[in-house]
């Protein structure tokens, strides 16, 4: 089975240097013009991701905000349990769930234009159900169904960039749905410092808008026109994306080769259970596990509650959010460096390793200011030092804990099941995340603050092993 499959990455390869033979000869300003209109694509396909990041951050300025403005738009007033403050965050989770599973289907037979218009639907509906609030549990059903936004984009998105872009660009362009969901947490959390938590569920609500205005300009994805039969369509829009001296037919062929079984049948979900898919799966299961056991997703949702937990902050808490998303925007843009040159797997062991370092460091501060003798005020100077760990951590996250598991699960399957099995995957990855998070307040219960920063730190120890290990590398290798 390993001898079959290598003996077909080198015959993919061997395509893949003959496109890129032709590319080679390609004026560098077609080029620089074709390229444009991958990023372009890739950036209305990221449009999604910016809402899916405007989206998932909402509880650490909202919540904060509610602690001291609990009156709604209807008039009532609205009060959130330690419980229910931790599902905010994991019912988002929940609900992405059904979200992943159901549109890796839906994307499969209507497409993944059509699927990314779709999207829409909930996000408006989970927002006005957030923002008009009357009690908590209609604010739950909000972020509930919220999530069913979420889990599709998190499919799409991805899926999308990773089958219109040029594979020496892959990573490149990968990057755009990445720092859209950046850029829409970072949306949120300056709004929020201005808004009050209902009135920022309602301007969250807006990018939504543009999902559907960007939506119309989109091709949909010549793989999946491939695997679809609609060979006309798909050869007109490679065209368009690898220029008139690419051997489009020759790239078609490949889909068509890569989507087929040895016997000559399609590709279907009996596929699943052969070897070489079930062990990428497992290694794409495992770095989620990783992902979230890391506390990469509790530091992203509760940033507000983990610096005040951390001791006196030297800044407003929100406003400290803000400047520490602005990080995870510099680990975007270092990201765009890395991904393409030194690749996918090494990108995920620096950034587990410098998720170590932080936290655990991050763990012996809180540790020593928490025993410190009663009216020591030595620690108060270096209040700062939880804010830069926590900046550090998220800024590694970007760069390849967050997104490289995700890309992996795009990457690593034929676009036959692609969709089907990125959400088996991602649905995994959203399971974890709801334990991480609904588990956040019992863990610091239990282990301590410093403790659970520990657990973090050690877990991406482990991490940084298992990606040394495990993960096969993707870079420039042609995707199905």
């Amino acid at each position: 089975m390993e001898d079959e499959k290598t003996l077909e990455e080198r015959e993919a390869l061997q395509i893949h240097d003959g496109a890129e033979d032709g590319a080679s000869q390609e004026p560098a300003s077609e080029r620089r013009k074709r390229l444009l209109l991958q990023a372009g694509l890739a950036s209305l396909a990221g449009l999604g991701n910016f809402t899916m990041g405007a989206s998932q951050p909402w509880p650490s300025p909202g919540l904060a905000d509610m602690d001291v403005n609990n009156r709604t738009l209807v008039g009532t007033e609205i009060s959130l349990s330690l419980a229910q403050k931790d599902m905010t965050g994991s019912l988002m989770y929940f609900g992405s769930l059904f979200g992943s599973w159901a549109s890796g289907w839906i994307m499969g037979v209507i497409g993944r234009r059509r699927t990314h218009q779709l999207n829409a639907l909930p996000f408006f509906v989970g927002w006005i159900l957030v923002a008009f609030a009357p009690h908590a549990e209609v604010l739950l059903a909000g972020r509930f169904v919220l999530g069913l936004a979420v889990g599709s984009v998190m499919v799409t998105g991805m899926s999308y960039v990773l089958e219109v872009a040029d594979t020496s660009v892959r990573g490149m362009m990968s990057l755009i749905p990445n720092l859209g969901t950046v850029l829409g947490g970072q949306y949120t959390f300056w709004l929020g410092t201005v808004l009050q938590w209902h009135h920022l569920a309602i301007v969250c609500s807006l990018p939504l808008y543009f999902i559907l205005l960007g939506s119309l300009l989109l091709p949909e994805s010549p793989s999946y026109l491939v695997v679809s039969g609609r060979h006309g369509e798909a050869s007109r829009v490679l065209r368009r994306l690898r220029g008139p001296r690419s051997d489009v037919q020759a790239e078609i062929e490949e889909l068509e080769r890569r989507n087929s079984a040895a016997t000559g049948r399609k590709i279907g979900l009996r596929d699943l259970a052969k070897g070489q898919v079930w062990r990428r799966m497992l290694v794409v299961v495992v770095s989620f596990l990783l992902q979230q056991l890391c506390g990469n997703v509790v530091l992203k949702i509760q940033t507000t509650r983990v610096l005040q937990a951390a001791g006196p902050p030297p800044l407003d808490p929100k406003l400290a959010s803000g400047i520490i998303v602005i990080m995870r925007i510099a680990g975007v843009l270092v990201s765009f460096f890395l991904w393409d040159s030194i690749g996918r797997r090494l990108c995920l062991v620096i950034s587990h390793a410098m998720n170590a370092a932080a936290l655990i460091f991050l763990g012996a501060f809180v540790y020593l200011v928490d025993n410190a003798p009663p009216g020591d005020e030595t620690y108060l100077s270096y209040n700062w030092i939880p804010m830069v760990c926590l900046a550090i951590a998220l800024f590694a996250g970007d760069i390849g804990i967050d997104p490289i598991p995700y890309i992996l699960s795009a990457e690593y399957f034929p676009t036959k099941i692609r969709t089907q099995v990125s959400s088996m995957c991602i649905v995994s990855g959203t399971i974890f995340a709801i334990g991480a998070l609904q588990l956040y307040s019992p863990m610091i219960a239990l282990l301590t603050q410093p403790g659970l920063y520990w657990f973090y730190g050690g877990t991406s120890v482990v991490a940084t092993v298992f990606s040394l290990v495990a993960v096969t590398e993707t870079k420039a290798q042609p995707v199905g």
